[in-house]
């Protein structure tokens, strides 16, 4: 009964202030930036230790700066996922551009599954809106890692689903996938594939960012089993509210035991270095390095020291 109370007041919350017209919306979320940096203070430490790793030769001015920056971009972000709830297709096409979608359709029509692999960088949930500029004739998924809000994951799903996107719970993944490809051969999967894994073992390890970061492998171990093909979307803010979405081949880094993976971190990196405030740097992404990481192991694996 709470869980249901709960996701009817999201809805009605969020496709109220949806209504209004996203100039508006981008107040509110001015508003919401003043509230999250000076009262709040949101996962502020976690954001500045993230960019002190990233950026060590910065003076603390021009890493304040960023921050701030990307305050101000989260909030946008905020609002115009909700702005989601009440925006047409034909609003959407005229702020978002897409380039090289031709990709896609040419993998699904020689019968490959295509995964594409974003982060959580830019508005990844507009992102979808590529959907309707492929191939309709094939199916569209998307692999995510679900909130423990139980009720915001449902307002999210249902937003979610106008994009005829089929949502795919992470745990559930490789067994969903196989099946669609049994059944339906070709079809397209989104995965956000840049955060810390979920597994206590954590076994690939690269340098992202300059920093010792284990990596998802996921989506290439399921891809090979499918003969899957991987592009990367890579996205552009060009001006508030309006981005640049490109579909780019990954290209495979030899000599990686997951070379599409960590192709895919490369231009990940790229497209964080170009506009860093657009990353979500309030995400604690590296709180172990390797090197704890490989002594912790050692120490449990040691029946004296686990005693």
């Amino acid at each position: 009964m709470h869980n249901k109370l709960l996701y009817h007041t999201y809805r009605i919350l969020f496709s109220t202030l949806a209504l209004l017209p996203l100039g508006c919306l981008y107040k509110i979320g001015d508003g919401l930036c003043w509230l999250l940096c000076h009262v709040i203070h949101y996962r502020q430490k976690v954001a500045m230790e993230n960019i002190r790793r990233v950026y060590p030769d910065w003076d603390e001015a021009r890493r304040e700066e960023l921050l701030r920056n990307y305050y101000h971009y989260f909030c946008d972000l905020v609002v115009e996922v909700i702005k989601l709830f009440h925006i047409s297709e034909e609003a959407l096409d005229q702020r978002v551009e897409y380039a090289d979608t031709e990709l896609v359709d040419e993998a699904l029509r020689q019968g490959h599954p295509v995964f594409i692999l974003m982060g959580h960088f830019g508005n990844w949930e507009w992102a979808q809106q590529v959907y309707r500029h492929l191939d309709p004739s094939f199916q569209k998924a998307q692999i995510y890692r679900p909130p423990h809000d139980q009720a915001f994951d449902q307002v999210m799903q249902h937003l979610r689903s106008r994009f005829d996107s089929r949502c795919i719970r992470q745990k559930a993944a490789l067994r969903t996938l196989l099946k669609m490809r049994k059944e339906q051969g070709a079809f397209l999967c989104a995965f956000i594939a840049d955060q810390h894994p979920n597994s206590v073992v954590m076994e690939d390890w690269t340098t992202f960012l300059g920093q010792d970061s284990p990596y998802i492998t996921g989506p290439e171990e399921i891809g090979r089993r499918m003969d899957a093909r991987f592009i990367y979307l890579d996205i552009e803010r060009t001006g508030r509210g309006h981005y640049r979405m490109t579909c780019k081949q990954i290209e495979p880094v030899v000599n990686e035991k997951f070379p599409y993976t960590i192709g895919y971190l490369r231009l990940m990196e790229e497209s964080i270095y170009r506009q860093p405030e657009l990353w979500l740097w309030t995400h604690r992404r590296w709180y172990i390095t390797h090197e704890e990481y490989n002594r912790k192991q050692a120490q449990t694996s040691n029946p004296r020291l686990a005693l």
